[in-house]
């Protein structure tokens, strides 16, 4: 019986220093993934982030941070059927107190995969899929706002991925709005008055959200981006309304250039000025580029 207490102690020992090791290599993952998302070319950090995911999930195949990682380097590859495939595993798995986030970014994530599954329906003009397709994003959208919203307050969340249930709030609200954005144009081609539905709507809440969050310059470049459609809609029935939209579209890109972007916004909000004002308004660009007239 002694023996028997002894073994046993030896294999709780072994599973402390298993969970230990699938521990350190997820932290190791988790650094590779910031890694690819600062980096020029992020496929050698995905992939050394893969890597040391199967190392952790060989290590214990219940680790499903591990799972939920892997869906979302692979939804950034834009690999979605193995995005769905790994986030379907990280669903079995139970996520409290400081691992709340997990889920936040499932859904997220999950909401990135259907949205784009919209855009590609609306290229192909199968209108009705694509209004389907963005609907379930819309869900997923907002569970995300709904999870984080509660914990907002918490600013680190998980400080070796870099994520903070804030950070997870406003990029949910941007993905939303660029949701309404997308189903505006969905609509568009069928209904005018639903097109400035969806767009009024998305305007309306980023400039709530903004009155809260006036620092968070993502926020900004989606609201721009509204002012610019919703003056697009009204350019021939109504241009002095539309140059004053396209105004208010320039002067929010104003403050992301002093403020600075994220750096996957910085050419779409600097081409966003080049179709505002062709030629007219370099320093914005070139302020949302990072770069001077010096350069």
């Amino acid at each position: 019986m002694k023996h028997y207490g002894r073994f046993l102690a030896v294999l709780a020992v072994f599973a402390v220093v298993l969970i230990g090791c699938a521990a350190s290599r997820l932290d190791v993952a988790k650094q590779q993934f910031v890694l690819a998302v600062e980096a020029e070319n992020p496929l050698p950090h995905y992939k050394a982030a893969l890597e040391e995911l199967d190392a952790t999930l060989a290590s214990d195949p219940n680790f499903y941070q591990a799972y939920a990682l892997k869906g979302l380097i692979y939804r950034n590859l834009e690999d979605f059927e193995n995005a769905g495939k790994f986030l379907k595993l990280a669903e079995s798995g139970s996520y409290e107190g400081d691992l709340q986030w997990v889920p936040a970014i499932m859904n997220l994530t999950y909401g990135d995969i259907f949205h784009r599954k919209a855009g590609d329906s609306l290229r192909s003009r199968d209108l009705e899929r694509a209004k389907t397709d963005q609907e379930t994003a819309f869900q997923f959208f907002n569970k995300v706002i709904d999870l984080s919203f509660d914990d907002v307050g918490n600013f680190s969340a998980d400080t070796t991925l870099g994520v903070s249930m804030r950070d997870l709030y406003i990029k949910a609200q941007a993905r939303w709005a660029a949701g309404k954005f997308q189903m505006a144009a969905i609509v568009g081609r069928e209904s005018k008055e639903q097109q400035n539905e969806f767009l009024r709507e998305a305007v309306v809440r980023l400039n709530g959200v903004i009155e809260n969050y006036p620092e968070e310059t993502s926020l900004r470049y989606y609201l721009a981006e509204g002012y610019r459609k919703q003056a697009l809609t009204i350019r021939k029935s109504s241009p002095e309304e539309g140059e004053r939209l396209q105004e208010r579209a320039l002067a929010q890109l104003r403050v992301c250039g002093e403020l600075g972007l994220p750096k996957d916004l910085r050419n779409p909000a600097a081409q966003l000025v080049r179709q505002i004002a062709p030629g007219t308004e370099t320093d914005i660009e070139m302020k949302i580029l990072g770069t001077s007239s010096a350069e």
